[in-house]
């Protein structure tokens, strides 16, 4: 199962990359079936029926994306219309706005066309007293537009289409004070009734007095909610490499299944008995799984403890191998956009590795030959070091990062995650004995702390964690398979293996050095924000400046341009401002002089005071800018306009028109995404970076 599950994720691959259609998927899928059924009618050789097989599966999987993506063709127009929404979670209240997951619809007509008319779209709240009285189910009327989701288009930036196709999200729209209004509850589905006993969850941790960081890490490990988790708690825990104890998986839903069979034991050798308390355990895990949202990894250990259960009732013996294929193939034939989920991705890698090396390297360490207290520890060290190992290639190209200390961390957090989910578990049972529900609230604020305590100095050990400079898919691709490689040529002791291993890590590491040091050519980089104007001015990695019309840094503005200085492994820029001067730029009022270009950039009308003529490169306009493209040309002449995304929407139209009467090239970068002007040679050149 597990060998056809690969062929199935390379249609998927392949039928989202090249577009392949269904009719060509089919003239290779119905060839494949006629040899597989002439395979098991009479005595074909096996290789031509494998062959067949793995054809079969990877047209299946390019149907399967094709029929997925095409529920994603329509787009929401983002006309203004009247909108009837059934909330599927409670509200997430924090920051600017509360944002909630709901089933919408469109109610009238649209002024657009074959445009999108309902599906799953994410609202954002003004905070209000009303949104945090929303609860699941509540059916909500509102006017306004539901626009579908569209990156920024800044180099290194987050995918937030990506993010929001894998989960099925194909719009998202914001709901001031006034424009929506509540009209009682729907009918829920059962995965409602889940997600609202969640909340009731919730509920009973915020009586008992969690909050903070304990509270966070205690929704996230034992409910999936990470609505709480602050982002230095989330980059502790990625940097000590604890991230999987936040995230459901297998390790939980392990533990929860031990702790129910625990609870209900089975005597006698009667099938019945063993049959009954496994649909018990199944159906306890998979109002579990509904509960933490149905996400990859929770779905995937869910289906593999199934299919265990499923072979504990026939008394047979199960191959977990067999299993996970089974549970890849299921879930990608169910949502083919799972594949390109990051907690699919490592969920599968990390068991694969484990199952594949956790008994050699168990073997190696000649566990046998010593008492407990040795195996349990030889046990963590195996399995942490294959799954570290099965998921880098996606750690390095999704974080950027390495935790070094991952074995000290996994001695404090798996047996720290147990008792936190026995607590908890204990805690909610004692809900009639409040003094005794109290004691182990108390006893797990207590472990949770100590937990975080040992976390931060595990952290601040020197070396426990390095920043890995930026690879790519390609080099990704790569990583796995010289990983692969070497791990084959060192289990089954192949030298050549090993050998060639080495060498492509090598290549690999040459090619990453000579990146670094190859000559950039200066450029000036526009960044694309709704929220703040941003311009970096690049000379090399180790020195650049970044100017902006904020007197000062902003949270908006380290998460534009942050992600960018990060990936290319940059120091962070310094913050131009007016009488700023050094060898290479100086700034005087609304001029920036660099590198031989000369550039204005206006939030504000006092240039119109300006008497005589500075011709400039080009001009950045900003928020603020007020006054005609005629008089600004008169002042600064030039040919290129940039047309920063803070610029309100009628402005921007108003500047797109008169530059084209004027003869100007407007680039708006709310429409094209952040554009790279480079600075040597005789011309003007702009390069788009959507998408790099």
């Amino acid at each position: 199962m597990l060998w056809l599950a690969f062929p199935l994720m390379a249609g998927i691959t392949a039928g989202w990359l090249c577009g392949i259609s269904v009719l060509c998927s089919a003239l290779l899928f119905v060839p494949a079936m006629l040899v597989m059924i002439m395979g098991v009618c009479t005595r074909l050789n096996g290789c031509f029926f494998s062959v067949a097989a793995f054809l079969a599966m990877f047209a299946l999987g390019v149907v399967v994306e094709h029929l997925d993506a095409a529920r994603f063709v329509k787009k929401w127009s983002g006309a203004k219309g009247r909108f009837e929404a059934v909330l599927l979670e409670a509200p997430h209240v924090g920051g600017r706005a509360a944002r909630v997951q709901a089933q919408v619809a469109r109610i009238g007509r649209d002024s657009v066309p074959d445009a999108r008319r309902e599906g799953l779209v994410n609202l954002y709240f003004a905070n209000s007293v009303d949104v945090e009285r929303l609860n699941v189910g509540e059916r909500i009327f509102f006017e306004g537009r539901v626009a579908s989701p569209r990156n920024a288009g800044n180099p290194a930036e987050f995918d937030t289409e990506h993010f929001l196709y894998v989960r099925g999200i194909t719009g998202t729209a914001y709901l001031p004070m006034g424009v929506w209004r509540s009209d009682g509850v729907a009918d829920k589905t059962l995965l409602m009734y889940a997600m609202d006993l969640r909340e009731r969850v919730l509920r009973i941790y915020d009586s008992l007095g969690f909050e903070g960081e304990e509270g966070a890490v205690l929704s996230a490990l034992t409910l999936g909610e990470k609505r709480d988790l602050s982002q230095g708690v989330r980059d502790l825990y990625s940097a000590v490499g604890a991230s999987h104890v936040l995230a459901l998986s297998g390790l939980h839903l392990g533990i929860l299944y031990m702790l129910i069979t625990m609870l209900l034991p089975v005597r006698g050798g009667s099938r019945l008995p063993i049959i009954m308390r496994e649909l018990l355990v199944l159906l306890l895990l998979w109002g579990f799984a509904a509960m933490a949202g149905l996400t990859a990894s929770v779905v995937r250990a869910v289906i593999l403890f199934t299919l265990m259960s499923v072979a504990r009732c026939l008394q047979r013996e199960g191959s977990v191998m067999n299993a996970l294929g089974f549970a890849a193939i299921v879930m990608l034939v169910v949502c083919p956009r799972w594949l390109f989920d990051v907690s699919f991705q490592l969920s599968f890698a990390a068991v694969w590795a484990i199952l594949l090396l956790e008994y050699p390297l168990r073997r190696l360490m000649r566990v046998e030959k010593h008492g407990r207290a040795y195996a349990y520890a030889a046990g963590v060290v195996a399995v942490s070091l294959s799954a570290q190992l099965g998921t880098l290639p996606f750690v390095w190209y999704y974080f950027g990062t390495f935790p070094l200390c991952f074995l000290i961390t996994n001695f404090i957090v798996m047996p720290a995650a147990f008792c936190v989910m026995l607590l908890a578990v204990l805690m909610l049972a004692l809900s009639p004995f409040v003094l005794l529900q109290q004691f182990v609230a108390w006893v797990l604020k207590c472990l949770l702390y100590a937990m975080n305590l040992l976390l931060r100095g595990v952290a601040d050990l020197p070396g426990a964690s390095v920043e890995l400079p930026y690879i790519g898919v390609l080099g990704a691709f790569v990583v796995a398979v010289v990983l692969f490689v070497l791990l084959y040529g060192v289990l089954q002791r192949r030298k050549v293996y090993v050998a060639v291993s080495l060498l492509l890590s090598m290549f690999f590491v040459a090619v990453l050095v000579a990146r670094n040091f190859r000559d950039e050519v200066p450029y000036v980089l526009f960044f694309n924000s709704r929220n703040c104007p941003a311009a970096q001015l690049v000379i090399s990695s180790e020195r650049s400046y970044l100017m902006s019309s904020y007197p000062e840094w902003d949270i908006d503005l380290s998460y534009v341009a942050e992600p960018f200085w990060r990936r290319e492994g940059m120091s962070q820029p310094i913050l131009l401002h007016d009488g700023f001067s050094d060898e290479k730029v100086s700034m005087s009022g609304r001029l920036v002089h660099f590198e031989g270009r000369r550039i204005a950039m206006l939030s504000d009308d006092c240039w119109m005071d300006e008497t005589h003529v500075q011709p400039v490169d080009c001009i950045f306009l900003c928020r603020g800018f007020l006054g005609k493209i005629k008089r600004l040309l008169e002042i600064y002449p030039t040919r290129y306009i940039v047309m920063d995304a803070t610029l309100y929407e009628g402005s921007r139209r108003r500047i797109a028109r008169e530059c084209a009467q004027a003869g100007v090239r407007c680039l708006n970068l709310k429409d094209m995404g952040a554009m790279k002007l480079l600075c040597r040679g005789g011309g003007i050149n702009f390069v788009s970076m959507k998408g790099r």
